[in-house]
C-alpha cells in the first residue's frame, strides 16, 4: 500500500468532520461511501503482513494444502481479524469467533482457540489477539485434521487437494452433534474453501492464487448438487430436498407464489429445507408483517449448525450464503424463529452470512437474493415493502418507527444491544430491488462472449425445451445459473447463460459449454471477468 493512498483515504477522515448533522442525503451518502472508503484502506493495511503469516504456518506445517489457510480464512471473515463484541451469550446469533482464521471458543461449538493455543504453545490471548498467533492456530488444527485417519495421527501430504474435504469438516468446529443436517453444514463449510481455491480471490488486498481443482473428487454427487444448488423441490413433511430439474422455472420468477406440489412445502421456493431444533423456535403462531435483516456474525455453515444445536435458544427463518446467494429456510414462516425479542411473533427473520462491521461483507450475490426473498414474503405475506427503511445504516441502536416494516435488528426497541446488519447495508439499493416490477432484482449488463459453434437455446437452465439458436461467433449475455451438465468427452460445462437469442425470444439460455475461451465449469466474458449470478 504507497503512502500517498493511504493518506487520501485518511484524508476522508477529516473531510467527514466537516459534514454538520444537517447534511443533505447526498452528503449523507457521501459520509458512508468515504466511511467505506476508509475502512476498506485499513482492511488492505492489515491484510498485507497476512501472507508472510500464511507462509510460516506452512512452512511449520508442510502437509498442509497449498492456499488452504488462506480460504479458510476467506471463507470464514474475509481476511478480517475479527473481535467480537463482549455480549450476553443469550443475545449471540451463534458462538463468538475470532481472528482472521474466525477460530471458536467454546460456547458450544469447539473451543478452537484453546485447543490451538495448546497445540502451537501460545496463550488463548495471543491466538485472539495477535493474527500470526491466530493463523498459527488454525494451521495446526487443519494438520491435527489431516492426521486423524492415520494410525500414527501424523498429517501426510494428499494425493489430491480436493481430498481435504474431510480433514475441513472435522476441523470445522461446530462441535460433536451428528446426524443429517450437521453433516451437511460441516459439508457446506468444505465446500465454500474448496470453491474458494478452485476460484481464487483477488480483491482489496486478498490474494489466492485458483487451483484446477475438480469437487466432484471431493463430494458425492447427492451432495455436490446440494452444495451447489441455487434452486431445489423442498418437501417438509418428508425433510427431502432433490433438484429442480428446470431450476425453479427461471430463477427470476422466485419472488411470485410457488406453485410446484415439492415447492409448496415450504414457504420460498428458491431455499433449501433444514429444519432449526425445535428446541429454538416456538409452533405459536407468526402474524409475518414484518421482515428484519441480521448478520450472523460467524459463517453460513456454522450458523447452520448452531441453529441446529438444541442448546443454542436462538434461530432464524432465512441464512443466505454470501458467496453465490444460496439461502437454506430452518424454521417456517408461520412459526416463531427467536432472533428479535419479543418482535418474534409478527416478524420473518433473515440472517446474512458475514459481520456488519465488514465493509466488504455485501456482495451483490448476497444482496440480491436476499431481496428476491424479502420480495417473495412481502407478495405472499402481505408485508408492505413500499414501508422498507430506506437508509442510512448504523453502526449503533437506532430504533425506527414500527410503520417501517422492513427494517434492521438494531432497528427495534428492546434490541438495543444490536446494530446489524450494519452501516455498510446497501439499505437504498435494497428498497428499490425490493420495489422495482418483476424479473431479476438489479439486473447486470452485457458481457461479451465468443462461442466456437451455433449454440441451442433453452427456455431454462437445461436441455429439456429448445427454443431456438444462438450464432457462433460473438455474442453478449446476462448473466449465469448452474444447471444441468452438457458434455463432450472430456469437455463439460454445468453453467447457463442468459442471452437473447439470435434466432428465437430474448431472455432464453444457453449452455456455456460452447464457450470458445474457457475450460470446464467456466463462466467468464472475453476480458475474463466472472459472469455474474442471475
Amino acid at each position: 500500500m504507497h503512502s500517498h493512498t493511504l493518506a487520501a483515504a485518511l484524508g476522508g477522515v477529516l473531510l467527514l468532520g466537516s459534514l454538520n448533522a444537517a447534511a443533505t442525503p447526498d452528503a449523507a451518502a457521501l459520509r458512508l461511501e468515504l466511511d467505506r472508503a476508509n475502512a476498506t484502506v485499513a482492511a488492505q493495511v492489515a491484510r498485507a503482513a497476512y501472507p508472510e503469516y500464511f507462509r510460516r504456518a506452512y512452512a511449520r506445517y508442510p502437509n498442509l494444502p497449498a492456499g488452504a489457510l488462506e480460504a479458510i480464512a476467506y471463507s470464514e471473515t474475509n481476511w478480517v481479524h475479527a473481535r467480537p463484541q463482549a455480549q450476553d451469550p443469550k443475545d449471540l446469533h451463534m458462538p463468538r469467533s475470532y481472528g482472521v482464521m474466525g477460530l471458536y471458543h467454546g460456547g458450544g461449538f469447539a473451543d478452537q482457540v484453546g485447543e490451538g493455543a495448546r497445540l502451537t504453545g501460545r496463550t488463548a490471548q495471543q491466538v485472539i489477539d495477535d493474527p500470526e498467533s491466530n493463523i498459527l492456530a488454525a494451521a495446526a488444527l487443519l494438520d491435527r485434521a489431516l492426521g486423524a485417519n492415520q494410525a500414527d495421527k501424523r498429517s501426510r501430504a494428499l494425493a489430491q487437494p480436493e481430498d481435504m474435504a474431510a480433514a475441513l469438516a472435522r476441523y470445522a468446529g461446530y462441535g460433536a452433534s451428528n446426524g443429517g443436517i450437521a453433516d451437511y453444514a460441516r459439508q457446506s463449510f468444505a465446500y465454500g474453501v474448496l470453491q474458494t481455491l478452485q476460484h481464487g480471490v483477488d480483491a482489496q488486498g486478498v490474494k489466492i492464487a485458483p487451483q484446477p481443482l475438480r469437487l466432484e473428487r471431493a463430494f458425492d454427487p447427492a451432495q455436490l448438487r446440494k452444495l451447489r444448488a441455487p434452486a431445489l423441490l423442498l418437501d417438509a413433511a418428508a425433510d427431502s430436498v432433490r433438484l429442480n430439474p428446470a431450476l425453479s422455472q427461471d430463477i427470476a420468477r422466485a419472488a411470485m407464489p410457488a406453485t410446484d406440489v415439492g415447492a409448496k412445502a415450504v414457504d420460498f421456493g428458491e431455499a433449501i429445507w433444514n429444519p432449526a431444533s425445535a428446541s429454538n423456535y416456538s409452533t405459536a403462531s407468526n402474524q409475518a408483517s414484518a421482515v428484519i435483516m441480521h448478520t450472523m456474525e460467524g459463517s453460513y455453515a456454522g450458523s447452520i449448525s448452531w441453529f441446529q444445536n438444541p442448546s443454542a435458544q436462538v434461530s432464524a427463518h432465512y441464512l443466505i450464503r454470501k458467496s453465490d446467494g444460496q439461502i437454506t429456510q430452518m424454521v417456517r414462516e408461520y412459526h416463531q424463529a427467536w432472533h428479535a425479542k419479543n418482535h418474534n411473533y409478527y416478524t420473518v427473520g433473515i440472517e446474512h452470512d458475514g459481520r456488519a462491521a465488514d465493509a466488504g461483507n455485501w456482495s451483490a450475490a448476497m444482496v440480491n437474493a436476499s431481496a428476491r426473498l424479502t420480495k417473495s414474503i412481502c407478495a405472499r405475506r402481505g408485508v408492505n415493502c413500499a414501508s422498507a427503511w430506506k437508509g442510512p445504516g448504523y453502526d449503533t441502536f437506532h430504533l425506527v418507527p414500527d410503520s417501517v416494516r422492513v427494517k434492521g435488528h438494531g432497528m427495534l426497541s428492546g434490541n438495543e444491544n444490536r446494530y446489524d446488519p450494519g452501516k455498510y447495508f446497501p439499505w437504498a439499493n435494497y428498497y428499490n430491488l425490493i420495489n422495482g416490477g418483476g424479473g431479476n432484482p438489479n439486473p447486470p449488463g452485457k458481457y461479451w462472449v465468443d462461442t466456437f459453434a451455433n449454440a441451442t437455446g433453452y427456455k431454462w437452465p437445461s436441455t429439456l425445451t429448445p427454443v431456438g439458436t444462438l450464432n457462433q461467433g460473438t455474442n453478449y449475455v446476462y448473466c449465469k445459473a448452474w444447471g444441468e451438465e452438457v458434455r463432450n468427452g472430456a469437455s463439460y460445462n454445468h453453467y447457463w447463460l442468459k442471452t437473447d437469442l439470435d434466432v428465437g425470444p430474448a431472455g432464453a439460455w444457453v449452455s456455456a459449454y460452447y464457450l470458445s475461451r474457457w475450460g470446464n465449469d467456466e463462466a467468464r466474458d472475453n476480458a475474463g471477468a466472472v459472469i455474474p449470478d442471475c
